[in-house]
């Protein structure tokens, strides 16, 4: 069984290896290389990933007081949990997508992981 401090390591690894692939995706989007290999690597990893983080992000929603922010946050998951679904459309807008949706996801979790 890892310790408390190893299982927090592995997270932040984790978390550091999607906001790199996030960026990634961007950095990809603005050198104009959204059809290629390493896009469609980067897009299904950004689908894992957000896929790793909808039980936090939701997690960090349910924890929030009624109101506006909430039903925003509540959307944010939802909708991010539909572009990891879809597989089709302009790979260009796909990638953006899923790049803003990662980063939307990792600092919900990383909300819902801080002690209170």
């Amino acid at each position: 069984m890892a310790s408390p401090s190893a299982n927090a390591a592995q997270q932040g690894a984790a978390a550091a290896d999607m906001a790199r692939d996030s960026d990634l995706a961007l950095n990809l989007i603005s050198a104009g290389d959204v059809t290629g290999t390493t896009a469609a690597e980067v897009r299904a990893r950004c689908r894992d990933h957000i896929r790793a983080l909808l039980e936090p992000a939701q997690l960090y929603v349910n924890a929030l007081a009624d109101g506006r922010a909430r039903d925003i946050a509540q959307a944010t998951v939802e909708h991010a949990k539909k572009v990891a679904e879809d597989t089709g459309g302009d790979p260009e807008a796909t990638l953006r997508l899923l790049a803003k949706s990662v980063s939307l996801l990792l600092r919900y979790a990383a909300h819902q992981r801080k002690p209170t």
